[in-house]
């Protein structure tokens, strides 16, 4: 791939679709994994685990994340418009623990297999991803996880924008549209796209009226 492409609204991969929960591939590249996510009110997600080698970022669209940290399970909940970031070897579950329905993006930096992992849960096989259950030592801190209002660690860089910029594209480039409408080298995106850019790609990028979206940098590593 040497142009950009782009992910309609509800046209990711579909990994599970039920009342409860929908499930979304956006990006599958070595760089990150992206997912997008639909969770009914008190619906359960991932059980306390660990990664060893990648970053492990929420980003909340609509409803409240609940994130488990540490043994000791203590509860954050994050609103719509913030991430939560779990380095490596922090101890991190997660759950609508809400009233109302929960919407959220998933990043994996670099990706690890996650996405082979969630079409393995799909398909009923089992494959190797960079998760465990949490050790009884060498874990990291649950303080070394955030609630943020963006991203900047060595694998992956994430901001919320609401006008053009200028990168230097020298790892992969995406945009997901939070409002409004962008083009990219005149590929139009509504909210809800993801749109993206390979690695080293010029692209040109425009607005037809107000517009918030998420800018992704992800680099190999």
């Amino acid at each position: 791939m040497s142009e950009p492409t782009v992910v309609p609204p509800g046209g990711g991969e579909v990994i599970g679709d039920s009342p409860d929960r929908r499930v979304e591939i956006l990006c599958d590249d070595d760089a990150v994994h992206a997912t997008w996510s639909r969770f009914a009110a008190g619906r359960d997600g991932a059980d306390l685990h660990i990664h060893r080698r990648h970053t492990d970022i929420f980003y909340v669209l609509q409803g409240e994340l609940t994130v488990r940290l540490g043994l000791e399970d203590r509860t954050v909940v994050v609103p719509a418009g913030r991430f939560a970031l779990v380095p490596p070897l922090v101890v991190h579950g997660f759950r609508n623990a809400g009233d109302a329905e929960l919407r959220y993006l998933n990043f994996h930096a670099p990706g690890t297999g996650f996405a082979d992992y969630m079409r393995g849960l799909r398909d009923g096989q089992s494959i190797p991803f960079d998760q465990e259950d949490p050790p009884h030592a060498g874990v990291r801190p649950a303080s070394e996880a955030a609630i943020t209002d963006h991203v900047e660690v060595d694998a992956i860089a994430i901001e919320q924008r609401s006008e053009p910029q200028d990168v230097e594209n020298t790892g992969l480039r995406a945009y997901y549209v939070l409002e409004g409408e962008m083009a990219v080298d005149g590929l139009r995106a509504r909210a809800g796209a993801w749109v993206q850019v390979p690695r080293g790609v010029a692209h040109a990028v425009a607005f037809s009226g107000p517009v918030r979206y998420l800018a992704v940098t992800a680099c190999a590593r």
